[in-house]
């Protein structure tokens, strides 16, 4: 039987992956979950290396002032000897054993194919990145303890339940037990009460520790001691979807950002390395004080020189093109991360497009075009979310080029079979689709 795969895509807006119940405790545990995850901490330093990494490459653009010393000892210096007509002995020029001196030497780079300035937007990318991990850190850890703090506030509301269920077949058992001394009631029905009861204290037994550990887990996270009592609510409150939650915009999410990241460091890289093998000029001033000096004299002299250097790559063995080949498979590479979302459109069976009502109809044509580019068969829904059903889904299911009706029908009837009739519309999606959520 073939697989049904419907794919849901949000086309204005789509809630946060995370709603978290507010209240003073949740917000104090966030905050020593925050202040206690070691990911966070780390984090937070490759951000401060980061921001250090951005101001180095800044001051790149700037006139590199060095210092050079320097001492050396020949044994055979250099001699000249000149047999002029006019003179009788030959004239003979020789050099010092010794040479030595200091100079400062002021470099700007005037050319360097770009490499300095792609050098500071790649920083900036890595300080981003870094930025961006850190807001993924913290919301991951803010989703553990909001799921944490929660799943202890509802193991806390069990144990209650657990606890007035014990007590309600206490009194029952209680109740039976002085009917059955009267000769009121069958001793047969005091049995079937203490089983209850056994029952219950098992249950309310268990509902005790199951509270303890989600307690222990909640204070792993806060780093509080595990065996110490932690503070939660006594129920958790009703959900209100407000509209502030529906318009959030879900290309905030810090994956998203981290991914656009990650290709603008490949992009960064690839210029970094066309740019070495680009020319690279260079402008400087050098002023020394050195021996020998002036006419060959022992005594240290000052000098300078006022120079230009030009450096241009010529032959590197194919190094330059592999070079670049490689850099331009790590752009696509990092690219890949949209083409997850363009293969599920190409592959669905059926798209939906989530709160259609409200974009405009331009939007709407814009997003039509884009799915029909990469599947021109499934059907598209574009019933509003709130009004749209499982038959709906399969009714457009059934008209789908890429499936057959008995396939559908197939898929209904097993379902007839297997779910009951109060969740029959939520089953009936679940069993008949691979649902996939698209931003």
């Amino acid at each position: 039987m073939k697989k049904i795969n419907i794919l849901f895509i949000f086309i204005f807006s789509v809630p946060s992956a995370t709603f978290a119940q507010q209240s003073d405790l949740l917000e104090k545990y966030r905050s020593m979950a925050v202040e206690y995850n070691h990911d966070l901490k780390a984090a937070d330093k490759h951000i401060s290396a980061s921001i250090e990494l951005e101001k180095a490459a800044q001051k790149d653009l700037r006139p590199k002032l060095s210092g050079d010393a320097n001492f050396q000892y020949t044994g055979n210096p250099i001699r000249l000897t000149l047999n002029l007509p006019s003179m009788q002995n030959p004239l003979t020029f020789e050099g010092k054993d010794m040479k030595y001196g200091a100079s400062l030497t002021l470099l700007q780079p005037v050319y360097t194919g770009g490499r300095l300035l792609e050098t500071i937007r790649m920083a900036k990318h890595q300080h981003s990145l870094a930025a961006h991990q850190a807001e993924y850190f913290r919301s991951a850890v803010c989703y553990q303890t909001d799921m944490q703090y929660w799943n202890t506030v509802a193991r806390a509301e069990l144990l209650q339940v657990a606890t007035d269920y014990r007590n309600s077949i206490a009194s029952l058992a209680k109740t039976i037990r002085e009917r059955v001394e009267a000769g009121l009631v069958d001793p047969q029905d005091l049995l079937m009460a203490e089983v209850k009861l056994n029952e219950a204290e098992y249950q309310l037994l268990q509902a005790k520790s199951n509270l303890e550990t989600g307690r222990m887990a909640l204070n792993s996270l806060i780093g509080m001691e595990l065996n110490k009592t932690t503070e939660v609510e006594d129920s958790i409150p009703s959900i209100v979807m407000n509209e502030e939650l529906w318009n959030l915009d879900g290309c905030n999410r810090p994956e998203l950002k981290m991914a656009y990241d990650q290709i603008n460091i490949a992009k960064s890289s690839k210029k970094l390395t066309d740019s070495k093998y680009k020319p690279q000029l260079y402008v400087g001033i050098e002023g020394s004080y050195s021996s020998p000096g002036y006419n060959f004299k022992s005594d240290l002299d000052p000098n300078y020189a006022v120079y230009a250097k030009l450096s241009v790559p010529i032959f590197e063995w194919g190094k330059r093109r592999n070079e670049k080949q490689a850099s331009s498979f790590q752009v696509v590479y990092a690219r890949n991360y949209g083409e997850f979302f363009i293969d599920q459109i190409a592959h669905a069976d059926c798209v939906v497009l989530s709160r259609s009502q409200d974009v405009t109809e331009k939007k709407l044509a814009e997003t039509m075009e884009i799915i029909r580019k990469y599947n021109e068969k499934a059907p598209v829904v574009t019933t509003p979310w709130e009004e749209i059903s499982g038959e709906q889904i399969l009714g457009a299911l059934a008209n789908s080029p890429l499936l057959s009706v008995e396939d559908v029908e197939e898929h209904e009837h097993h379902h007839d079979h297997e779910c009951c009739d109060h969740h029959h519309e939520h089953s009936l999606i679940a069993s008949a689709a691979s649902i996939v959520f698209c931003v």
